[in-house]
């Protein structure tokens, strides 16, 4: 379907305004998933999937592929002036993967836990899936949405949860967090 991933590439390109650098990754049976690296300041950067949304997402419990199920990227955006985390993009290629290789369906305040930290010495070791601030992208296939994920802790991940995420989502508001560092520590939860 690369008239899907043209049309988000062209979307993403026009949000932002200029090309990505883009780094692509294979995984055994699945489609190559790419990752494009946008600057939007100085010292930040975007990552935002391509490959994703080739495929609708469908549930690991699914008999059958709905033609019209849900089709999303991730992006994830962070502080790295120095360019010491750039390989960042590979945690969030598997990430993208997921929905293929195991069959999960992305939505908005689910939390993914990865088992080892978003890059070395961050103790973000996942992500919560909230909306980003991307519009969604009409293609021929149906629409795409770019969701945001944001790197968490073992214990936010843990709270989300049990308490949701939108309760993590105001503990982030109320310690006003920064959540494009990615060695911030978790914020209080008592």
């Amino acid at each position: 379907m690369q008239d899907v991933l043209a049309a988000v590439e062209a979307a993403v390109v026009e949000h932002f305004g200029h090309r990505p650098a883009r780094a692509s990754v294979s995984f055994v049976g699945v489609d190559p998933i790419e990752v494009l690296r946008f600057e939007p300041i100085p010292g930040e950067r975007a990552f935002v999937t391509l490959g994703m949304s080739r495929h609708p997402m469908t549930g690991a419990s699914a008999e059958i592929v709905n033609a019209d199920g849900p089709r999303a990227e991730l992006m994830l955006h962070v502080r790295d002036p120095g360019d010491d985390h750039a390989d960042v993009w590979r945690r969030l290629a598997v990430l993208a993967a997921a929905p293929a290789v195991e069959g999960v369906v992305y939505v908005d305040g689910m939390s993914v836990e990865l088992g080892e930290p978003l890059v070395a010495g961050s103790a973000e070791v996942g992500v919560v899936i909230t909306p980003s601030a991307l519009d969604d992208v009409g293609t021929d296939a149906g629409t795409v949405t770019i969701l945001q994920a944001v790197p968490a802790t073992s214990n936010e991940l843990g709270w989300c949860r049990v308490r949701g995420s939108e309760a993590l989502r105001e503990r982030w508001r109320e310690a006003d967090a920064d959540l494009l560092d990615l060695l911030r520590h978790s914020v209080a939860l008592d």
